[in-house]
């Protein structure tokens, strides 16, 4: 892994500071993955590392992604949790209220995205039976071509008859007589 400094300084401080275990405590607690990525720095230039890259680095192996959204999932209790805390906490001032009221509906709704099984909404059940989609088709193609028109061949034909047009006219025929 020469040619991936930042990676390799990344793995080496994860390494250092806990492992992906405390990685992943920090997620189910509620931690952001942006501000898990930023706390760690590049070796270059002191900059954090962005989330992009974190994430990248972290779903190279697909045990560790799978690890992540087991926490994801512990974490969506967490925000459950601090929903209701805030609820229950909340100064009685008009503007406060409002403000708690859309944190409240933003971590049920993080809860919902990340644990749909036990927080979201349970839709209607709605069941679709289709036992032969062929016979299906067929019926449709039948009905199609009973209402279809004959073709043309089928029409009956009747010869129209020519156009009789009138004589040229000839001087002969000019009457002299007033």
């Amino acid at each position: 892994m020469a040619g991936k400094p930042i990676e390799e300084h990344l793995l080496k401080t994860i390494e250092d500071t806990g492992g992906w275990e405390a990685i992943y405590e920090r997620v189910a607690q509620g931690e952001s993955q942006a501000s898990i990525a930023a706390s760690f720095k590049r070796p270059d230039n002191g900059q954090p590392i962005s989330r992009g890259f974190f994430s990248r680095v972290m779903n190279l192996d697909p045990e560790r992604g799978k690890a992540f959204w087991t926490a994801k999932r512990l974490a969506a209790t967490e925000y459950a949790e601090e929903a209701k805390d805030l609820i229950d906490n909340v100064p009685h001032d008009r503007d406060a209220i409002s403000k708690v009221r859309e944190q409240a509906n933003h971590r049920r709704w993080l809860a919902m995205a990340f644990d749909r099984d036990r927080y979201g909404e349970k839709g209607p059940d709605i069941n679709v039976t289709v036992n032969n989609i062929e016979s299906l088709h067929l019926d449709a193609l039948r009905h199609r071509l009973i209402e279809a028109p004959r073709p043309l061949e089928a029409l009956p034909t009747s010869t129209p008859e020519p156009l009789q047009l009138p004589k040229a006219w000839e001087p002969s025929q000019v009457d002299d007589e007033p």
